[in-house]
């Protein structure tokens, strides 16, 4: 398929209310800057009521790693004529063997045709024209139809994303990097709308830092202090209040700090922490 528009979704901005048009900022901001650094730009995404919508690129996998977006699909624009659509099916579908199904969204309730009936009339086109045939289970080929304001787009891939809220938009904590796990941490306080900042002491067994900067709009250097005193001058000069650790329930230690320390996984298990990071490592090199 020769797509030429991604539609982005976004899940819990939903709820929002009045303040969802900060998050819808920020998450556009965000995808701008992850972009840049894997040296996409000039890239306008644009909001059609409650779905954003940007120009088709290859490396789109790079928008798995934007915290705020739950999927993605490339796609291709068509106008809203039921003609038009039924033409650009059949291309899309000519040449496949097997069964098919096509699933319709009607955005657009102006749209004359339901959602229902629209299956029906393009699925009866794409078996008169290709060789293949419906199937409602299991079909070896989904059509999906979103039909919203701006037009038609036709896709049969979605591509899974982090979810959560953008990065930023809930302020700054200091993360504790001590290991992996502390990492892992910092991905789940970022997916919560954090932006971090990540400190280690002398004695760290770690310094890399990649795996958190392939999630972050901002640039990431981690800072080295010698002990807690100086980590909390350096939260006093950030204004921060708040320590990340990546301790679990089995290592957990007392920290001599004023500082209010948060433990998001202090319930994991090894094999969770071991799971979750491959899978974040894995969106690095897709």
């Amino acid at each position: 398929m020769v797509c030429d528009t991604i539609l982005l979704r976004y899940g819990e901005i939903f709820l929002k209310g009045g303040n969802k048009g900060i998050f819808e900022r920020k998450l556009v901001e965000n995808i701008a800057k992850i972009l840049k650094n894997e040296g996409v730009s000039g890239l306008k995404v644009r909001n059609s009521r409650g779905r954003m919508l940007m120009p088709y690129f290859p490396s789109h996998s790079a928008l798995r790693r934007v915290f705020g977006l739950v999927s993605y699909s490339p796609a291709v624009h068509v106008e809203k004529d039921t003609a038009q659509i039924q033409a650009k099916v059949v291309q899309l579908l000519q040449g496949r063997k097997g069964t098919f199904k096509v699933s319709t969204k009607r955005s657009d309730k102006s749209f004359p045709i339901t959602s229902p009936e629209f299956n029906r009339i393009v699925g009866e086109q794409v078996e008169k024209e290709t060789g293949l045939r419906f199937s409602s289970s299991s079909p070896d080929v989904v059509l999906e139809i979103e039909i919203n304001h701006e037009g038609a787009y036709l896709f049969s891939e979605t591509v899974l994303c982090g979810g959560g809220l953008p990065t930023g938009v809930e302020g700054k904590v200091i993360l504790l990097v001590e290991n992996e796990a502390s990492l892992l941490a910092g991905l789940l306080f970022m997916k919560r709308g954090c932006s971090v900042v990540p400190v280690a002491f002398e004695e760290s067994r770690i310094s890399d830092v990649s795996l958190l900067q392939a999630f972050s709009p901002a640039e990431l250097k981690l800072q080295v202090v010698k002990d807690f005193v100086e980590l909390e001058g350096l939260a006093v000069k950030k204004e921060i209040s708040i320590l990340v650790t990546g301790q679990v329930l089995s290592e957990e230690t007392k920290r001599k700090t004023n500082l209010t320390i948060m433990k998001p996984l202090i319930a994991y298990s090894k094999k969770q922490i071991e799971k979750q990071l491959k899978y974040y490592k894995s969106l690095i090199s897709n």
